[in-house]
């Protein structure tokens, strides 16, 4: 298997006032091409410290740089390799009228500092930048790719996915690709999902992610070669997901818990609507990002306040004073004035408390209430989510559609 080093340079990056996000956009595009990364390094604006972090990174086949190729006084990316391979850098006519080219679209005058980004080294070739000013470039030796990248995202990635793919081609460095499973499991954390898979001792990687939009990610993954690879880990996975179905998990691999409630409501000619006070919308939000959610749901209500629950689901006083908004009783009062005000099939209400202020030991943060009118069968849950107030929202979206595709018969494996 190849390997890799990735550099980024940057003062900006190693005082916290931007994050190294092309270290891991790059990470994960190597992975997929079979490629393994072995050395990721920030470095400061300063030449020495780029050369000593090339050579440490000379163990690895590929070393791809991102950074430093503008045209102000620190951008020395281009110097720090041209000093480390012992090569001149020197200006290119030719790249500089593509520049000029590409300039004239803004109908500003020319910088001479521009001139700067037009220097190659000695024996390299330039990458266009068809996004950008600042060309990248890549040279070889003793068999080792050295690779420019700007550093700005919307320049380095689609440089990554087009042009450095095709120079890993076709230098022979990408013999296969990296085969992918990836399942999403609900309502479970990532040790008690780990702990299952403590003795699964099989010919493929595991990976365990959990994922801010509330879920966690586990991806069997495995290099192949050609389809007989494929083959060969297919009930490897299987195997795995095995292991979620008999131990009672929710899952989906790898598809929009709202996208799965759409289809399955769709298919039985099904309405649905929302009373929200926790989630404020969000619950509404993920179903109507899907195409056609207009054929099911026809409309939500977000209570937020307590005047809003009385006045247009006719929630008591009486309940909200006595036993408060995070309560069964007010939630079930909810879901019947919901479903009084749309005569939806399915009518679903959340009331809770989603901090980090609000709670109390009897109330704690991350209650919620939920209320699931399925014709005329009401079901309450009453679950306490563990986060911060985003995951804790997210939690409740999530656990609301598992538990519509639970409630029409659709498991895991279903899905």
């Amino acid at each position: 298997m190849k390997t890799a080093s990735i550099i980024s340079v940057g003062t900006e990056i190693m005082r916290g006032k931007i994050d190294d996000t092309n270290s891991t956009f790059i990470s994960r595009f190597l992975k997929e091409r079979g490629i393994r990364v072995k050395l990721r390094l920030s470095i400061e604006d300063e030449i020495d410290d780029i050369v000593d972090a090339i050579r440490v990174a000379e163990k690895t086949d590929i070393i791809i740089l991102t950074g430093g190729l503008g045209t102000t006084a620190d951008d020395i990316t281009r110097e720090a390799l041209a000093k480390h391979l012992g090569k001149k850098l020197v200006f290119q006519e030719s790249q500089w009228k593509i520049f000029l080219e590409y300039f004239k679209r803004f109908n500003r005058p020319v910088a001479d500092s521009n001139k700067r980004q037009m220097e190659l080294i000695e024996g390299g070739e330039f990458i266009q930048n068809k996004n950008g000013t600042a060309p990248g470039m890549f040279c070889k030796r003793d068999n080792r790719l050295y690779v420019l990248l700007p550093g700005p995202p919307r320049e380095n990635q689609p440089m990554v996915r087009g042009d450095l793919h095709d120079l890993l081609v076709k230098n022979g460095l990408v013999g296969g690709e990296l085969f992918a499973k990836v399942v999403r499991i609900y309502n479970a954390g990532e040790s008690t999902i780990a702990d299952l898979f403590k003795n699964f001792n099989e010919d493929i990687q595991l990976g365990f992610y959990f994922s801010v939009n509330g879920w966690v990610e586990l991806h069997f993954s495995k290099f192949v070669r050609n389809q007989k690879d494929v083959d060969d880990a297919l009930p490897l996975c299987e195997k795995g997901i095995k292991i979620l179905d008999d131990n009672g998990l929710f899952y989906t691999v790898d598809e929009d818990l709202s996208l799965l409630v759409l289809n399955v409501l769709r298919n039985k000619n099904l309405t649905i609507s929302f009373a929200e006070s926790i989630t404020g919308g969000n619950v509404s939000s993920e179903l109507v990002k899907n195409p056609d959610a207009s054929t099911v749901f026809l409309g939500g209500i977000v209570s937020y306040s307590n005047a809003l629950k009385c006045d247009i689901l006719g929630v008591s006083e009486e309940a909200l004073r006595t036993v408060g908004a995070a309560s069964e009783p007010v939630v079930k009062e909810m879901v019947f004035g919901l479903k009084k005000q749309t005569k939806a099939d399915i009518c679903i209400a959340l009331s809770g408390i989603a901090g980090p202020g609000g709670g109390s030991s009897e109330k704690p943060v991350g209650l919620v209430y939920i209320a699931f009118l399925f014709e005329d069968e009401c079901r309450i849950k009453r679950e306490i989510f563990v986060g911060n107030r985003r995951q804790i929202i997210n939690r409740c979206v999530n656990f609301v559609f598992s538990e519509i595709l639970k409630y029409y018969g659709k498991s895991g494996s279903q899905l």
